[in-house]
């Protein structure tokens, strides 16, 4: 079984922006910076929030972690994300789930700055990416665009996993991967089914799939069972088994025996989502305006 590993990916991602640092540095007079909320540090994304801010020092990006109490309620909550989207030395905003009950509404991410909403879930960043019919609109639109589904695209790609002419299963329709992941897979002209809690007889679509993409959280759910023998699968989900270890959707250990190619968690999708929220903030910053001085803009 080959493994569809996401830490060579992410290393070249990363290691493409230094240079780019430099620039807005020399451009701005200070580094790219990047602000993430996160509500629950015994979360799953909490650990992916570490390694965050761990890469941005080590690139010298400024990173800041804030961690609100949800007992002060939305309201506080939309002030601060006011507070970041004014403020000129923050040219992104990350905003981790889950969220307090309550919270998780389109008002929240249009609260967002498109120029500062480096996950692309703001309804104009949203809105691009579905008007987009062709995968360069994506990469080139100038637009940001949920992390984890590029990260999806991007491993794909690096593995040489073809979309073009394939049926993919889509396992999970949350906005920040499997509803926009379904339409980028579209602009690269594979026929998509996306799949959800109410698909009757999920295994069916899946044996009649060239691919499945799971992503609906819920710790090895995915078993060779529900598989035809040599299928690809690429495990979005980030999870804690019964002894705390961190695993993804499929079953890993279930699985290795039939599928042609799985992609492991940790170590998968999860390095190159990382990478390409960095990528994103660097490229916020290098969109964001100079500094003004004097009350002039400087060119």
């Amino acid at each position: 079984m080959k493994i569809l590993e996401g830490k060579t990916l992410s290393a070249e991602i990363l290691g493409a922006l230094p240079a780019r640092i430099d620039a807005v540095k020399a451009r701005l007079g200070r580094p790219p910076s990047l602000a993430i909320i996160n509500y629950f540090e015994n979360s799953p994304s909490a650990v992916y929030v570490k390694r965050k801010i761990a890469a941005c020092e080590k690139l010298g990006i400024k990173v800041k972690l804030f961690a609100p109490d949800a007992a002060e309620g939305y309201e506080a909550f939309k002030r601060l994300l006011a507070q970041l989207g004014a403020d000129p030395d923050y040219d992104a905003i990350m905003v981790e789930r889950p969220l307090p009950d309550g919270f998780e509404k389109l008002e929240t991410w249009d609260a967002i700055p498109a120029a500062k909403d480096v996950d692309g879930l703001s309804s104009l960043n949203m809105g691009r990416l579905f008007i987009a019919k062709k995968f360069s609109e994506v990469e080139n639109g100038g637009y940001f665009v949920p992390c984890t589904a590029l990260a999806v695209i991007r491993l794909m790609r690096a593995h040489g996993i073809e979309a073009a002419g394939r049926n993919v299963a889509v396992a999970g329709r949350s906005a920040v991967v499997g509803r926009p992941l379904a339409h980028m897979l579209t602009t690269l002209d594979a026929t998509v089914t996306l799949c959800h809690t109410r698909t009757k007889d999920i295994a069916s679509v899946f044996k009649a799939s060239d691919l499945v993409i799971t992503a609906v959280g819920k710790a090895k759910w995915l078993k060779k069972e529900h598989l035809p023998a040599g299928m690809t699968v690429i495990d979005v989900g980030t999870n804690f088994d019964e002894n705390g270890r961190m695993c993804g959707d499929a079953d890993f250990e279930d699985l290795k025996a039939s599928a042609e190619a799985v992609s492991p968690v940790p170590g998968g999708v999860g390095p190159v989502t990382l990478a390409c929220l960095i990528e994103a903030t660097v490229r916020a910053a290098e969109l964001a305006p100079k500094p003004e001085k004097g009350g002039i803009i400087l060119t």
